[in-house]
């Protein structure tokens, strides 16, 4: 072989290896399968107290959290629409509670007086989620989103749960502010969130502590969180267009004296995930949890969170969702609630209301279903409040939507699970009469889903 083509090949093969270490370099294992676009892969950068220095994020990189970042109070993070957002290297943090060392990743924190503006669209959603390949992502591969803001709460300011403590950054939340504006999040997933401090003290998919009314939540899908889906302490936020899958607890949790009023949400529960246990070892995971506090005492502002078309879908085979499952909606501690025209369905007990505050509780024009009792305790308001109880025969048309098609999700059929089978007939008084007070998620009368383009239902393998 001549010098000339012996220059040729080892040239060659120089620049093959170089472009492959490159490509191992700027593409993590896994980016061409995860569902991750194939760009190149930055983090964010932080100062030492890990306030974020970048304060635009673009679509034209896969981002990546090291341990906690924080947007610094006074500033506002920007998200284009189309990003993907992933964790980076854990940071160890050390919290004087547990006393024990928490290494962490991939958690954003939106302090009081910063903001971020999240602003997807339904071709183009921001993505919070694993950077693992297909097959290999899990509950806590993410850390979470939290939103902390100066709204009320009923302890006045508490300190956010799930963080370590101390940390160099203000994580209280809490104030007089009703409309405070922590910023927008339209068209966002999160997905594979969730680390636990310690028992109750854990980060959830999305976290809103006393975030104001002035902050915009629409469009928001958290999938196989390690806690809630999402948690608001108080607060008065508003928002629409949510859903949460495979959740490990619940699907909605309201505490501290939240106000705010939800439209148009869907909860499915998994067979195929994990689901939290209480201190006895029995099953702790519900569409919805609420309290006024832990201590379950009357206090100012009372939790009552004002909810209208939502569905809850609990499990297929009655005694996995037995086993698996606590309560469609758990109202309890001196919560108050106001919900109207949804539907829960899947569960062995529908709605359990214990301890509740009944002055201004509104359980009305709902459809429930349920294994063995649609009810435990008593039924607070009026209006419409039904269950089909025990029966069988009940159950089998109900659970079907009376179209005949299977309206049940679990991770095996998760690429083919279709939001349109959970749409009550328009025919049926019963379940919804096309109108704007038909009950559950998705109106009976429309062409198209909110749920359309921008959510994933199969998010550990797409």
């Amino acid at each position: 072989m001549n010098t000339t083509k012996k220059l040729f090949i080892f040239a060659l093969a120089a620049f093959m290896l170089f472009g492959c270490n490159k490509d191992r370099l700027m593409s993590p294992k896994g980016d061409m399968t995860a569902g991750l676009p194939a760009k190149p892969h930055a983090t964010i950068p932080v100062d030492e107290n890990g306030l974020i220095t970048k304060l635009y994020l673009s679509n034209d990189t896969v981002w990546k959290i090291n341990g906690v970042a924080f947007v610094e109070p006074g500033t506002t993070l920007t998200i284009q629409e189309g990003t993907f957002i992933v964790s980076g290297e854990t940071k160890p943090y050390y919290d004087e509670e547990t006393d024990k060392t928490h290494h962490i990743k991939g958690v954003l924190v939106v302090p009081k007086n910063a903001k971020i503006m999240a602003i997807g669209t339904a071709t183009e959603p921001i993505v919070f989620t694993s950077d693992k390949a297909a097959g290999e992502r899990n509950t806590g591969d993410f850390g979470g989103v939290v939103l902390l803001g100066n709204a009320m709460i009923n302890p006045g300011t508490a300190r956010i749960e799930g963080i370590p403590k101390p940390l160099n950054v203000d994580v209280d939340y809490g104030g007089q502010n009703d409309a405070d504006n922590s910023g927008v999040m339209k068209y966002v997933r999160i997905e594979f969130a969730g680390y636990n401090l310690s028992q109750d003290n854990e980060i959830n998919g999305l976290t809103c502590g006393g975030v104001g009314n002035g902050t915009t939540l629409e469009n928001i899908q958290v999938s196989w969180g390690r806690d809630d889906a999402f948690e608001f302490f108080g607060g008065s936020v508003n928002a629409k267009y949510l859903v949460a899958i495979s959740t490990d607890d619940d699907d909605y949790d309201f505490d501290f004296g939240y106000s705010g009023t939800i439209q148009y949400a869907l909860s499915l529960k998994d067979p195929q995930s994990t689901n939290s246990l209480d201190r006895t070892g029995k099953s702790d995971s519900n569409g919805i949890e609420s309290d006024n506090n832990g201590k379950g005492l009357p206090a100012d502002p009372t939790t009552r969170p004002v909810l209208k078309n939502f569905t809850f879908i609990g499990i297929q085979t009655p005694a996995t969702a037995k086993s698996k499952l606590k309560y469609g909606n758990r109202w309890r501690r001196a919560s108050s609630m106001n919900i109207t025209n949804s539907i829960i369905a899947g569960y062995d007990i529908g709605a359990s209301f214990e301890s509740i505050t009944t002055t201004g509780s509104v359980f009305s024009n709902n459809v429930v279903h349920a294994y063995t009792n649609p009810f435990n305790g008593t039924v607070p308001g009026t209006g419409n409040a039904t269950g089909s109880g025990s029966s069988t025969t009940a159950a089998a048309v109900y659970l079907k939507f009376e179209g005949g098609n299977d309206i049940f999700y679990t991770t095996s059929t998760a690429s083919t699970f279709e939001p349109a089978n959970l749409i009550p007939l328009s025919t049926s008084p019963a379940y919804g009469d096309g109108s704007t007070t038909y009950k559950g998620a998705f109106n009976p009368s429309s062409s198209t889903l909110w749920t359309d383009t921008w959510t994933q239902f199969a998010p550990k393998t797409y």
